[in-house]
């Protein structure tokens, strides 16, 4: 609508925006890709300018620094709300991954000093112990069996990131292996 130039690919590697974290960046075919988003069911890859016509085959490749420090805080930000849940009942209400800021709403109705020391201990030691990682989609039987952090926002293809014996919780976004990464 606005003229920028994109690409609907039949596969991609690219992380289009969405749950609070931006999108992956790079190039295809040496073209800058400024952003990626999911409209209408279809991942559009914006680009600097446009392909040549008749493009049939292309090569992706993310900004591996940009989703690398995504998924780090991605994951920092899963720890974090399930030690807030484990030591003071506290939901995430609301997650913001920016370029300079990382934001995490909380609900209590106070956050004590106390509570910071004690969250940012707990949660830097599950972070030292480099737990596995495990994302995975999962059936309506298995998510029944799990002690979800939250109830997922779909109903189809419920992808799982799993902590073991930390955080169970229903996500579509990046992370590493092992929280020491």
């Amino acid at each position: 609508a606005d003229g920028t130039a994109y690409v609907v690919l039949n596969q991609t590697a690219f992380y289009p925006t969405g749950g609070g974290q931006p999108c992956d960046t790079g190039t295809i075919e040496g073209v800058a890709v400024t952003d990626v988003e999911e409209v209408d069911g279809e991942i559009r890859h914006r680009l600097d300018a446009p392909l040549p016509e008749k493009t049939q085959r292309v090569t992706g490749r993310i900004d591996w620094d940009r989703r690398f420090d995504h998924m780090q805080q991605h994951t920092g930000q899963h720890i974090l709300s399930a030690t807030f849940i484990k030591l003071a009942d506290a939901q995430t209400v609301a997650f913001h991954l920016g370029r300079d800021h990382v934001t995490i709403d909380v609900a209590l109705s106070e956050l004590t000093p106390e509570l910071i020391e004690k969250a940012e201990r707990q949660a830097n030691q599950v972070v030292l112990e480099n737990r596995p990682i495990d994302a995975r989609f999962v059936t309506a039987e298995e998510l029944e069996k799990l002690p979800l952090t939250k109830q997922p926002t779909v109903s189809e293809n419920i992808r799982v990131v799993v902590i073991p014996d930390y955080d169970y919780n229903p996500c579509g976004g990046t992370h590493p292996k092992t929280t020491g990464e």
